[in-house]
C-alpha cells in the first residue's frame, strides 16, 4: 500500500511540475548561471524544485529529502523513506530548447529505490514503476529488447568516447538526461546505455527501479548495484540494457576501459605541467579558439567554414576557456552559434612528415 500512494503521488505531483517546467520551455526566457564550473541552472529549476519541495514534504513530513537543487541536510540517511529528486534532469536539454529533459522523482527505503517517476513533460511520456509492480509508459507495460551483440546495437550516449574507446561499430545517439536515457532503454525504444562518467543519486533512482522493474540490468561500471544512502551521491558511470546484452557491455568496459581509465586511451582535457617551474615557465602549448555556425548542436560539422569565426591563440587551457566563455556568451540566443577549443598538445610537422610537441 505504502508504493502504491507514493506512485499516485509521484505520478500527480510530476504532471504539475511538469506545468511549470513547460511554461518556461515554451516561453524560452529562463534566465541562466553557473552553480560551478560547467555545471548550469536555470530559474526553471528551482522554480519545479521549490513546488517539489513544498508539495511533497507536505504530503509526507516524516520522509527524508535529497534533490540537486537543494542543500543536502543528511535526512535521508535517518529516514525509513526518503524522496530523491532532479526537478529537471536535462539542463542542458532545456537550456537549448531540445524537447529531452524529464522530471525525476522517487522514493528510497533502505537505501533502494522502491518508487519512481521520470516524466518528459514536453512529450508527455511519464514512465513509473513501483517494487514488485512492473514498469509502464503512459500506463502501458514494457520492456527492453533482446539485443543479443553489441555490435550494430542502438546505443545511447557520446559517439567520440565509444570511437576513442575502439567499441564495435554502433547506432548511438545523444540524450542529456541520463535518467532519460534509461528509462527509454526499459521501453525498448533504445537497446543500450552506458554512461563513462560519475553520476549523482538524484540522475538515477528513479530510472534506476524503472528499468529494473521492466526487466532491464542497471549497474556502475564495475557492476555493483546503485545503493542511495550513503554520505557519498556519487555513483560510478552506468551500464543499462536486457540481461544478454548487459554483461557484454561489462566485459566491454573492463576489456577497452573508460575515458578516465582507459586501457588505451585519455580523453581528459589538461595541460603539462612542470612543478619544479614557475607559471610563467610552464610549456607554451597552443589552445586555439574558434567558433561557427552547426547544422547540428549536437555534432561538430560546421554550416560555412568559409564563415567560422577565429577567437585567439592561448598559451594554456585556463586562458583559452576564459576567452571560450566571454566568446560563447555573445551568442547565447543561437543555440546553433557554438565555439570550442582546439587543444594541440602535438603538432604535426610537414615538412618531416611526423609529429612534434
Amino acid at each position: 500500500m505504502p508504493n502504491n500512494k507514493d506512485l499516485a503521488l509521484l505520478i500527480d505531483t510530476a504532471r504539475t511540475a511538469g506545468k511549470i517546467a513547460r511554461e518556461y520551455y515554451e516561453r524560452g526566457d529562463a534566465k541562466v548561471w553557473d552553480k560551478s564550473e560547467n555545471n548550469p541552472v536555470t530559474e526553471a529549476d528551482i522554480a519545479v524544485n521549490e513546488y517539489l519541495q513544498t508539495t511533497l514534504q507536505a504530503a509526507r513530513p516524516n520522509y527524508g529529502w535529497l534533490s540537486e537543487e537543494t542543500k543536502d541536510d543528511a535526512s535521508r540517511l535517518g529516514a525509513k523513506r526518503s524522496f530523491v529528486i532532479d526537478p529537471i534532469d536535462g539542463t542542458r536539454a532545456f537550456m537549448d530548447a531540445k524537447p529531452h529533459f524529464t522530471i525525476c522523482l522517487a522514493v528510497i527505503e533502505n537505501g533502494v529505490a522502491v518508487v519512481g517517476v521520470v516524466y518528459n513533460p514536453i512529450l508527455d511520456e511519464m514512465f513509473e514503476a513501483r517494487a514488485g509492480g512492473g514498469a509502464r509508459l503512459n500506463t502501458r507495460p514494457i520492456k527492453p529488447n533482446d539485443q543479443h551483440s553489441i555490435a550494430g546495437c542502438s546505443m545511447i550516449g557520446y559517439p567520440r568516447k565509444f570511437k576513442r574507446l575502439g567499441w564495435p561499430d554502433m547506432r548511438v545517439s545523444v540524450r542529456n538526461s541520463v535518467a532519460y536515457r534509461i528509462v527509454m532503454v526499459a521501453a525498448g525504444l533504445r537497446d543500450a546505455s552506458v554512461v563513462f562518467t560519475p553520476k549523482s543519486d538524484w540522475d538515477l533512482a528513479a530510472a534506476d527501479i524503472i528499468a529494473r522493474e521492466a526487466g532491464a540490468m542497471i549497474s556502475d561500471l564495475d557492476g555493483k548495484a546503485f545503493h542511495y544512502a550513503k554520505d557519498d551521491v556519487k555513483e560510478n558511470g552506468v551500464i543499462c540494457a536486457s540481461p544478454r546484452l548487459y554483461f557484454l557491455l561489462l566485459e566491454q568496459v573492463k576489456t577497452a576501459g573508460t575515458p578516465s581509465n582507459p586501457k588505451k586511451l585519455e580523453t581528459r582535457m589538461s595541460d603539462r605541467t612542470d612543478e619544479k617551474k614557475t607559471p610563467d615557465q610552464q610549456p607554451q602549448l597552443l589552445h586555439i579558439v574558434i567558433g561557427g555556425e552547426l547544422i547540428d548542436p549536437m555534432k561538430t560539422e560546421f554550416k560555412d567554414l568559409s564563415k567560422v569565426e577565429y577567437v585567439g591563440a592561448y598559451p594554456n587551457y585556463g586562458s583559452a576557456k576564459n576567452a571560450w566563455k566571454d566568446a560563447a556568451q555573445r551568442t547565447v540566443d543561437n543555440a546553433h552559434m557554438r565555439f570550442f577549443i582546439l587543444h594541440a598538445h602535438h603538432l604535426i610537422d610537414p615538412d618531416n612528415d611526423g609529429v612534434i610537441g
